[in-house]
């Protein structure tokens, strides 16, 4: 079988590309240059270069499109949402038969939207941080004085608001004082658009991650973040296996089956430390950066993915997996460390309770720990680490 992977630049593309190279599929990769973190694994066979998603969106289209006439691809695996936006809108430009391995574009809008998700999870009962929607800038001042503490975070309703040909990234902000609040309106050109202001839930973040389908979890897994980049809360750099929570299975079953979603997805809760309730932090529509840690403990999302949409029941037990086990991204660990150091805690929002500078530094030099396995780096499949290396380096040598 012949499957195109997108994104080359990504870890969860490389997850992929290794999943199924291994699974005897003939795996293409592109990127946005033709060597890519995932097309540099033995588990490639070919890497083409494609026009930047977030900047050339039809020219992208084309590219891929191509692609998949000229590697006669059986199956196109997205990887972010803005290849996932700009292909889905695109499925009837691909041959008759090629499968898009996401859920078509309404359902993905039913997720990725936060405040019509926020707005949802409300509905169902699904506990959420206090929230406030605005549909743009001009909301604000309405809505000041029902803010009663700092600090907030600040969420675009979309994470890739499309524009044009491209998209604007936009990510999560925090304000620790009204005066703060009113200048990231001011100044960002994401809060043009809705957004939402939440109280900022204090407690530890937790991943469920699931294959849904039939109105029903076909696949689970669960971990939870140990270090993020930056370390006031992002990507994950370590990660650890852990058995699933009842009360985060069953609010994502609702969600999702009230969307009727059919594919992976990525539901990210955090524990609230004030009251013991599991509250909403989004839904993702796609893999996961940490998505290794799955695989390594047992559950291959690309694979079991890959049986579901070709119309084979999937192998895998549901909630069935390692736990206790720990996933490192060394250079993420790296970034973690460096930013926490040049950095005070003040200045980096990080929550009470946080560990002190001196214990970021102790942790990282724990390189190899008992029940762990490492993210890019694979003895058996070197190039990636290899590249990814070389690119930091590049980019350390370019910021100088």
């Amino acid at each position: 079988m012949n499957v195109l992977v997108t994104d080359g630049e990504n870890r969860s593309a490389l997850a992929v590309t290794r999943s199924l190279g291994k699974r005897g599929c003939r795996v293409v990769v592109t990127g946005r240059d033709v060597r890519t973190l995932a097309s540099s694994s033995r588990h490639c066979s070919l890497g083409l270069g494609a026009p930047d998603p977030m900047r050339h969106g039809s020219e992208y289209v084309s590219a891929i499109g191509d692609a998949v006439v000229r590697e006669s691809i059986d199956i196109v695996f997205p990887l972010t949402e803005q290849s996932i936006s700009l292909l889905n809108e695109a499925r009837e430009r691909f041959p008759r038969g090629t499968l898009l391995a996401c859920p078509s574009a309404e359902k993905m809008r039913a997720i990725s939207d936060k405040s019509a998700l926020f707005r949802l999870a409300g509905a169902l009962g699904v506990a959420i941080p206090e929230t406030l929607h605005l549909d743009g800038p001009d909301d604000l001042a309405s809505v000041l004085g029902q803010i009663d503490r700092y600090p907030v975070v600040v969420k675009p309703s979309l994470s890739k608001i499309p524009i044009s040909d491209g998209f604007i990234c936009a990510g999560v902000g925090y304000a620790g004082s009204r005066e703060e609040l009113e200048r990231l309106y001011e100044t960002s050109p994401a809060l043009r658009y809705p957004s939402m202001i939440q109280e900022r839930i204090v407690g530890e973040g937790t991943g469920l991650f699931t294959l849904y389908g039939g109105n029903a979890h076909l696949a689970l897994f669960s971990h939870r973040r140990l270090r993020e980049k930056p370390p006031s809360g992002g990507v994950s750099v370590v990660s650890e296996s852990v058995p699933l929570d009842r009360e985060m299975v069953e609010a994502s079953d609702r969600l999702l089956s009230a969307v009727e979603w059919d594919g992976v997805a990525m539901v990210e809760f955090k524990r609230d430390r004030r009251d013991g309730k599991a509250k909403l932090m989004e839904i993702n529509g796609r893999f996961w950066g940490s998505l290794q840690l799955a695989i390594a403990c047992g559950v291959d999302f690309p694979s079991l993915l890959l049986d579901h949409i070709t119309g084979k029941a999937p192998s895998a037990v549901v909630g069935s997996y390692r736990v206790g086990h720990r996933l490192k991204w060394l250079l993420g660990s790296l970034d973690h460390l460096l930013i926490r150091l040049a950095n005070s805690d003040l200045a980096l929002n990080l929550p009470p309770g946080s560990p002190p500078r001196w214990r970021a530094v102790l942790e990282f030099l724990k390189i190899r720990e008992k029940n762990m396995s490492f993210d890019v780096f694979d003895s058996k499949d070197p190039g990636p680490f290899w590249f990814e290396g070389r690119s930091y380096l590049k980019q350390a040598w370019r910021t100088k």
